[in-house]
């Protein structure tokens, strides 16, 4: 829904030379937007700067913010008062850094930053097409397709390969000039992609998630473990051998981030279509997601189901041997 406000003189001064930045977020901008329903909060900015016809420099000028800040929730307020949503709730839809590396949006929170890819924007051109909407989804690393197009999402342009940024002039449109809006490339994807999707969508949403469609008995998990355990399945390329370091350390790209889901969805399907115990797959399961989760459990029940997990590939010996090492866990009943 779009309104329109009386612009006042401050906001007329934008672009003359010397204006002071509206630091006190008293005045809002010329035209006014609220966020639709499942809208990414970062989205949701750059919709509002390209009405406004400033980019998200601007923005962030306005607000106090260097070139190099991410937009989180530190900066909520004044972002969302310019919106003329001044007193709203609405910091949920930007992230909070959490001290040790981890991060809360969307009212999840999530054990690593990694799991968030603010800093590298993916789309579904059809949605945009369609909406332009920027969906929040499309912000978890463990998101990779479209349920409603069928098709994966991609964070380079379709014309030119530049990968696309948050800095661009609008939705639709790239910083390389190129329309990001398109039809969706139909490719081959297994069904059961789509089964994990709606998975994550569902947690998303704090929705009951239908684990039995990818082979899993749990009936609650947080959205922060199920992104682990797929990452934990999927990180290792080949059996016994070392993640890529750039693969802990930052966001994937769309591609590597399918790739890794495709890669633990398959091997997760292989060992629960063809009568295989979940030891089978010890060598090619990352331990450091599992235990981080055990360890730093987000949700309720994420302790004791990945525990359970953990036993299941591992051994109980192993499992055993974990929670001797670590206090927190010598409380608990292992199975």
């Amino acid at each position: 829904k779009t309104t329109f406000a009386k612009p006042s003189i401050s906001c007329l001064a934008w672009h003359a030379p010397g204006v002071t930045p509206l630091h006190k977020h008293s005045e809002l901008l010329p035209i006014v937007q609220t966020p639709s329903s499942g809208e990414s909060g970062v989205g949701f900015l750059l919709r509002l700067a390209a009405a406004n016809g400033i980019n998200m420099h601007k923005l962030r000028q306005l607000v106090g913010m260097t070139e190099i800040e991410t937009f989180t929730a530190k900066y909520a307020d004044g972002l969302f008062a310019l919106a003329g949503l001044k007193g709203k709730d609405h910091f949920q839809l930007l992230p909070q850094w959490i001290p040790g590396g981890g991060a809360s949006c969307y009212g999840h929170r999530f054990r690593v930053r990694t799991m968030m890819r603010f800093r590298r924007p993916q789309f579904c051109p059809a949605c945009i097409r369609e909406t332009r909407l920027c969906s929040a989804n499309w912000d978890l690393s463990v998101s990779v397709v479209c349920l409603k197009h069928r098709c994966f999402l991609q964070d380079n342009c379709p014309t030119c390969n530049t990968q696309i940024r948050w800095n661009r002039p609008s939705v639709e449109w790239g910083h390389c000039k190129h329309l990001l809006a398109g039809a969706a490339e139909q490719d081959d994807i297994p069904e059961m992609l789509f089964s994990a999707q709606r998975i994550t969508e569902d947690l998303l949403k704090n929705q009951s998630a239908n684990f039995s469609a990818v082979g899993l008995s749990c009936k609650a998990l947080s959205l922060d473990a199920w992104g682990s355990f797929l990452w934990a399945l999927g990180l290792l390329e080949t059996p016994h051998s070392v993640p890529r370091r750039t693969v802990i350390s930052k966001a994937p790209s769309s591609l590597e981030a399918r790739t890794i889901v495709l890669r633990g969805i398959s091997r997760l399907r292989s060992c629960t279509e063809n009568g295989r115990s979940f030891s089978d797959l010890a060598p090619e399961v990352a331990e450091a997601p599992l235990i981080g989760t055990i360890l730093e459990p987000t949700g309720d029940f994420d302790r004791a189901i990945v525990l359970n997990w953990y036993g299941l590939i591992f051994g109980e010996r192993q499992a055993a041997a974990l929670v001797r090492r670590h206090r927190v866990l010598s409380q608990m009943s292992l199975f």
